[in-house]
């Protein structure tokens, strides 16, 4: 078969010539010149090969590697004698490595030996589903329910890991009373270089590993390719990966790419609004309703308000429970009770 090729946009010759190449010959279709990291994302089903080259900014350790776990080969670019990029791509696991003076015709043949008769699988560890615990602003429980589901899927030989990337008010080191680096801000940089998540950078708890967030004032946000790149990093090896974003609006980057989402409500008049705008943007898989901190005696009121204004039917409803937060104060895991409430949304057997 032909291999489907996407080239990353440069400025050098080598990306021009193997562009007016592909037009011209019929070894290879070329389907995508990238401009951002989020064009390949996004074509992802309609490729095999991705053609970069080291000028790239974006082009990095992390990236190349992330781009090889889903399944795609990666031809990297160089410019002839420069060792250190050549190195970098090496480093980075780049399927090929190849200086930008060969002949297009070189790169090509390079693409149709990397394509669909290439390798399967470019990951050796299976990578487990990435679970995004979200909810509006307003403290509606996101943390305690992130923590304990994780916990919940802490079995077997496989730790699910638990990555906060709040941003306001991470939350994850002081709940469970662990140092405050390292932190996320120290996994995307190592991720960065060599992209693989560092293990200096996960602090061990219990059943599950943990990232916890930053809390390093004036530090630059994390960009969207950067946490891309951090979970796509973290799935291999572990039975999950859960993130506890902090607050949202609804129509954001890690919404899309999740592949099963908890809206995490409170049962109240006022979480519901708050989360019924999060749900009027919701751009990804459909989430599963957790009412929280629902009054007893208001129950009824609360699940009919949550499914007329969400336009979701609670899959969990969790009641005011008292250990919930004494436990959270004291630094204790989450309490039994909580954590097999959410066990069945995880697919976690009772």
């Amino acid at each position: 078969m032909t291999p489907r090729v996407a080239t990353v946009l440069s400025a050098r010759d080598w990306e021009r010539h193997l562009v007016a190449h592909a037009r011209e010959a019929a070894t290879l279709r070329l389907v995508l010149r990238a401009f951002r990291p989020e064009d390949v994302s996004a074509a992802r089903p309609e490729l095999d090969v991705v053609v970069a080259g080291s000028e790239t900014a974006w082009v990095t350790g992390a990236r190349i590697a992330s781009w090889r776990r889903s399944g795609l080969a990666v031809i990297g670019i160089h410019p002839r004698g420069d060792s250190p990029a050549r190195t970098r791509l090496e480093d980075a696991g780049a399927d090929q490595v190849l200086a930008d003076d060969v002949p297009p015709e070189t790169i090509a043949h390079a693409a149709v030996s990397l394509g669909p008769a290439g390798p399967e699988t470019r990951s050796s560890d299976p990578a487990g589903p990435v679970i995004l615990v979200a909810g509006p602003r307003g403290a509606p429980g996101r943390t305690e329910m992130a923590l304990a589901l994780a916990w919940e899927l802490g079995v077997g030989e496989r730790r699910p890991i638990l990555i906060d990337l709040d941003t306001a008010a991470p939350s994850l080191a002081i709940r469970l009373g662990v140092p405050p680096r390292p932190d996320v801000r120290d996994a995307i940089e190592g991720n960065h270089l060599s992209g693989h998540l560092p293990d200096a950078a996960i602090h061990r708890i219990g059943p599950i590993d943990l990232v916890v967030g930053s809390h390093r004032e004036g530090s630059t946000p994390a960009t969207p390719g950067e946490l891309e790149d951090l979970v796509s990093s973290a799935a291999p090896g572990h039975s999950a990966v859960v993130l506890d974003p902090g607050p949202l609006i609804g129509d954001e980057h890690m919404v899309r790419s999740a592949d099963r989402a908890l809206l995490v409500v409170e049962g109240s008049p006022t979480g519901i609004v708050r989360a019924a705008r999060v749900a009027a943007a919701w751009m990804g898989p459909l989430p599963s309703l957790i009412l929280n901190r629902v009054p007893p005696r208001r129950r009824d009121d609360i699940v009919c308000a949550a499914r007329r204004w969400t336009g979701l039917e609670p899959e969990a409803i969790i009641p005011h429970l008292p250990a919930v937060a004494s436990a959270a104060r004291r630094g204790d895991i989450p309490i039994r009770a909580l954590r097999k409430t959410l066990s069945p949304l995880a697919g976690v057997p009772a």
